[in-house]
């Protein structure tokens, strides 16, 4: 059994921010030291030129001053970053709360949007680059829709078994956003042409996948998501739950059918 990880995927995040303070750390030990300094330089001036006294002091108030604004600075920071942590765990638990049984599928849970709202069109195929925006999906959009219902977004989850801690690539289309147990990674590109991604720290659990694209550019067409092993070099499968494949399946909120985009099959997509 794998238990998700509550904490593990903010390691990384908070590694930086503990590091960051470590530097402010020394960066007031040094003004400390310098105001020290200073002040002893300008009692052994005062002695023979009392402008170097004044010049002491201004010094003095003005490390001061700097002190005082790397304590807003650390603050201000440490307070978002408190409330990025709030946000990440407020959605594990929610991520927990919701049961997940039954048989596992490859797929994720994919949702359309245009400027009005959701879509009655769902994709449950893993966004590969082809797929999102396919000549199928199109023709399905066209006939249910006039031109200029125009698509916005699209967002999909899933999930992904992390089988031992370790170095993992998170590996995403032009535009698009990641995110892991409700905590969102910055990804970007190395070279031109080359995809954006990011390589994570990761404990072994179970953890929720989000993914989403806006349609700003075209970058809906080549909408895409991997997740890959940096020791093995595996790319692992995205998968949803039988019971939560059910229940998004099932949603009625729109009053008709949800049309999937992608010819996804049950019977291709068990993980056995």
């Amino acid at each position: 059994m794998y238990n998700l990880p509550r904490f593990g995927v903010t390691v990384a995040f908070f590694h930086t921010i503990e590091t960051q303070l470590k530097g402010t750390l020394m960066i007031r030990v040094n003004l400390v030291v310098a105001v020290i300094l200073t002040t002893l330089a300008g009692t052994r001036e005062a002695r023979c030129d009392e402008f170097a006294v004044d010049s002491a002091k201004q010094a003095v108030d003005r490390y001061l001053g700097e002190l005082e604004e790397i304590d807003r600075v650390a603050a201000l920071r440490k307070a978002e970053a408190r409330s990025r942590l709030d946000r990440a765990l407020q959605e594990v638990e929610q991520f927990q709360k919701e049961t997940r049984t039954g048989k596992r599928y490859h797929g994720m849970l994919g949702s359309y949007y245009s400027h009005k709202g959701r879509m009655p069109f769902i994709m449950l195929s893993v966004p590969n680059g082809t797929n999102v925006l396919s000549e199928e999906s199109r023709s399905m959009f066209n006939a249910r829709y006039a031109a200029g219902n125009r698509l916005y977004k699209f967002e999909s989850r899933g999930n992904v078994v992390i089988p031992q801690e370790g170095s993992y690539r998170l590996q995403v289309s032009r535009a698009a956003g990641i995110k892991l147990n409700g905590v969102e990674y910055a990804v970007g590109s190395p070279a031109a042409g080359k995809p954006p991604h990011a390589d994570v720290k990761l404990i072994r659990g179970v953890y929720e996948v989000k993914f989403d694209v806006g349609n700003n550019g075209g970058q809906m067409n080549y909408s895409m998501i991997r997740i890959i092993d940096n020791d093995s070099g595996k790319e692992l499968p995205i998968f949803v739950y039988e019971s939560e494949l059910k229940k998004f399946q099932n949603d009625l909120s729109f009053g008709i059918d949800l049309l999937e985009t992608s010819e996804w099959r049950p019977d291709e997509s068990e993980i056995r």
